[in-house]
Parts: structure tokens; C-alpha cells; sequence
């Protein structure tokens, strides 16, 4: 089948429908968007952005729908639950005596990766 000719029938054709939706669903929409950049680490600047850019389309519409101010009330109340947590992903080390220790700091909250799944146990409590 050429690319440009997709056969009706094939159960794999992606096809777009819109939904009912009223304010409240746009809300609860827009809501999710800032959650998830929160939750990744955006700063109020980053989210008003990704709300302003074309390019993240359904952010996009809802801040057209809805309006700044809503968008703004939005991303505080995100920010507000999920914000200020930065997390970093740094390397252990080892030291003179065998023992691994950790990299440098990046962000507030660091995580760990271990090599060894024996290091989580000989971890002190």
C-alpha cells in the first residue's frame, strides 16, 4: 500500500475526532499539562511559556480558551504541590577505601543510581 493512499479498512489508520468538552474539562486539561512540567521540574517561567508556544498545541489552545489569567491561577496551583522538588541523577564514586560515595549535588533532591543492588543493602540506615 503506498504511503500516501492508506487503504480505508486498515484497522491501524489513525483517525482524529473531537470530543464535547466545556470549561471544565479545558480546566482539568490545562491542569494536567502544568502537573506533568511541574512535576519534571518547570519553574513558573518555563510553564507560562510552554503555555504561549505554538508548537504544544493543546496548551496552547486551552491558554486561548481560557484565558492568561486562568492559566496563570493554574500553574500556581501546580507549582504550589509539585514544585520546588529538582531531581539530578548523579554517579557514585569510589574513595580510597573501596567504598562508593556520591558525586556532586545538582538540585535540591539528589537520587542515586547504584551499580551494585548489594550497595542498597550494605547501605546504614
Amino acid at each position: 500500500m503506498p504511503l500516501h493512499d492508506p487503504d480505508p479498512g486498515d484497522p491501524h489508520l489513525l483517525v482524529g475526532v473531537s470530543l464535547p468538552g466545556d470549561e471544565g474539562a479545558l480546566r482539568e486539561m490545562a491542569a494536567a499539562f502544568a502537573d506533568e512540567f511541574a512535576q519534571m521540574g518547570f519553574d513558573r517561567q518555563r510553564l507560562l511559556a510552554l503555555f504561549s508556544n505554538p508548537f504544544h498545541a493543546g496548551a496552547h489552545a486551552v491558554r486561548r480558551l481560557l484565558g492568561e489569567a486562568e492559566i496563570e491561577t493554574i500553574v500556581a496551583e501546580s507549582l504550589r504541590v509539585y514544585g520546588g522538588r529538582r531531581y539530578a541523577v548523579r554517579e557514585a564514586t569510589e574513595n580510597g577505601d573501596g567504598r562508593k560515595t556520591p558525586g556532586v549535588r545538582r538540585g535540591r533532591r539528589v537520587r542515586t543510581i547504584h551499580e551494585d543492588p548489594a550497595d542498597l543493602m550494605n547501605r546504614p540506615a
